[in-house]
């Protein structure tokens, strides 16, 4: 038993040893450790935050661009197959050489009956007329055409029509806009 007790006093001995050992540290942080992490934390949310900002706007810049090049594409696409349709330029139906320009386009459909087809801007959105009747918008709401500008080519042996585009998608920092140009010669005046 006494081996017992004397095991016990020691273990007691130990513990309270222990205590006072770790009653002398001092848990915590003091104010300048304090102040030094949270500076720390601070400039570790301003790098995330910032970078995140930056993603944002790079994905708009990217989506706008993407917009405008779908939209643009299908614009000169449509209009450089009807140029290479046609037969001739309406020269009085057409506004060439200045912003906004019209194209007035005489051709015929596929049955050979006579047919016109007119390029224009309506509230800087890209719009198509057929036998003057509105066939609707070429280009989408989430784009504008800031610039649309028609030149007549004529030449002793063809004639064609050159256009010339520019259009934007966007707003603020993720604003874009780019020019576009293309040449297309009408039909059998090569």
């Amino acid at each position: 038993m006494r081996k017992d007790q004397s095991r016990t006093k020691t273990r007691i001995a130990s513990s309270f040893e222990l205590r006072a050992f770790f009653s002398s540290f001092q848990w915590g942080f003091s104010l300048v450790e304090t102040i030094f992490y949270a500076a720390l934390l601070s400039f570790t949310i301003l790098t995330v935050m910032q970078t995140m900002v930056v993603i944002v706007r790079s994905y708009g810049s990217l989506k706008n661009a993407q917009r405008i090049e779908q939209e643009a594409s299908l614009s000169m696409e449509r209009m450089l197959r009807e140029v290479r349709d046609s037969s001739s330029v309406d020269d009085a139906g057409s506004v060439l050489t200045t912003h906004p320009g019209e194209l007035l386009l005489n051709t015929t459909d596929a049955a050979g009956a006579a047919r016109t087809v007119e390029f224009y801007l309506d509230n800087g959105k890209l719009s198509l007329r057929e036998n003057g009747v509105v066939t609707g918008l070429i280009t989408s709401n989430r784009t504008s055409v800031s610039s649309l500008v028609f030149r007549k080519i004529t030449t002793a042996r063809s004639k064609g029509v050159k256009i010339e585009l520019t259009m934007q998608s966007g707003a603020g920092a993720s604003a874009r806009s780019e020019s576009f140009y293309t040449t297309a010669v009408l039909r059998d005046s090569y």
